[in-house]
């Protein structure tokens, strides 16, 4: 059997010998860029077997002067704080732990008048949805929310599962371009968001000085627009799609922001960002709610909780990519010294292939496909050099030793 990566990714498998993450993680992309076929660049593991992510961690800790990063930001903030008491800062997210956190140290601890903005999940949990009203109430600002046509965002979801294995795509959508939109509305010239995608290894490392979130993330002047790995011009025929109907999932042209002076920033390259820290403190300051059980394929309660699909997109991409919501969150925590790369193996070990049962019936309606349709799909997704089949089971054969079984 060929071991062709189907997604252009290296033939190869390098594990990290400091996480658990391995090269397959793939950087982001423009999501109006991604086609059917299309291929993706991999996290790059030196040398000396650490990844990007882990040497940028390593610098966080060993370099970077926080409290002169932390002066950079009053200074950033003072150059567009207001005294007539109008927004000055829009901060987008959805009312998890990181938007959470953004809005209530902007608003408490440096002054600023925040007004946060909420793209709302494809299928929002119920604990999301307190979650999101006691974010604005608890940090102090108002919360702008949009929800999208729910039939066009599951024609997309289908869509971005059927082509590309992304069922997330809609709302990565909304997310990456939205909050810039609504502030050119409102005359809101600083938008805030988390961390940079560097610190999981979504980006290179030689865009860490730069806390300024790239543009080219959510701008695209390109007249071929994908939408769910489809061409949009065809999506219109197909469906009968306005331009109207799409609008909440376009990129902004480089003309629009002509005359707006938007800047789009992370906090993460300001404040030391760590995830379990912000928890904490969300959940003391903010009546932030974990989940009442642990989220499917993983250990954690707290992480990605406001969308029924959150669990779904991860499987996914455990299935291309081999990399599932628990090697996230463990390459995570260990990076964070929270715990030992073998107490990571041993979680990977027990939940990493877990099937995301609790809302998978639920996503599978919205997106309007059978659950014969489902597996069909997860098994066509599986590139051969990393998955092979062995009667009805099927091998991860370049997985770490204690990881390679039957699933």
């Amino acid at each position: 059997m060929s071991e062709k990566s189907l997604y252009g990714l290296p033939e190869k498998v390098i594990h990290c010998q400091r996480c658990v993450m391995h090269n397959q993680k793939p950087y982001s992309v423009n999501e109006v860029t991604h086609a059917k076929g299309s291929k993706k660049s991999g996290m790059p593991v030196d040398e000396e077997g650490v990844c990007s992510a882990c040497r940028f961690a390593e610098e966080k800790k060993k370099i970077v002067n926080w409290d002169e990063r932390e002066e950079k930001l009053l200074k950033l903030l003072d150059q567009y704080r207001r005294k007539d008491g109008y927004y000055d800062v829009l901060v987008s997210g959805s009312g998890g732990k990181d938007s959470m956190y953004i809005a209530h140290v902007l608003r408490h601890r440096y002054g600023m008048h925040p007004l946060t903005v909420t793209y709302a999940p494809l299928l929002y949990t119920d604990v999301g949805r307190n979650n999101v009203w006691n974010w604005g109430r608890r940090a102090g600002a108002d919360n702008y929310v949009f929800t999208a046509n729910p039939d066009v965002a599951g024609v997309l979801a289908r869509e971005g599962f059927s082509n590309l294995l992304h069922p997330l795509q809609p709302f990565k959508f909304g997310i990456k371009s939205f909050a810039t939109k609504l502030a050119m509305r409102f005359g809101i010239e600083l938008v805030m968001y988390g961390e940079s995608g560097v610190e999981y290894g979504s980006g290179g490392n030689d865009t860490a000085e730069d806390a300024t979130y790239d543009m080219s993330l959510y701008t695209n002047d390109a007249k071929d627009i994908y939408l769910g790995g489809v061409h949009m011009d065809l999506l219109k025929e197909k469906y009968k799609f306005s331009e109207h109907d799409l609008y909440p999932y376009l990129p902004i042209r480089s003309h629009e922001v002509v005359g707006y002076k938007i800047r789009v920033e992370h906090l993460g390259h300001y404040i030391k960002w760590d995830p379990q820290t912000m928890f904490f403190y969300v959940a003391e300051n903010c009546d932030f709610e974990a989940d009442s059980q642990r989220t499917d394929s993983t250990h954690g309660k707290y992480s990605g909780v406001d969308d029924k699909f959150e669990s779904l997109h991860f499987y996914c991409q455990y299935i291309k990519f081999y990399i599932g919501r628990c090697r996230y969150d463990t390459s995570q925590e260990i990076r964070g010294g929270h715990i030992t790369r073998e107490e990571g193996i041993a979680l990977l070990e027990q939940f990493e292939r877990e099937v995301p049962e609790r809302y998978l019936a639920d996503c599978l309606d919205f997106m309007g496909v059978s659950e014969e349709f489902f597996w069909k799909t997860v098994d066509h997704a599986r590139s051969p050099h990393l998955w092979r089949k062995e009667g009805h089971k099927w091998i991860a054969h370049q997985e770490l030793p204690s990881m390679r079984e039957l699933i």
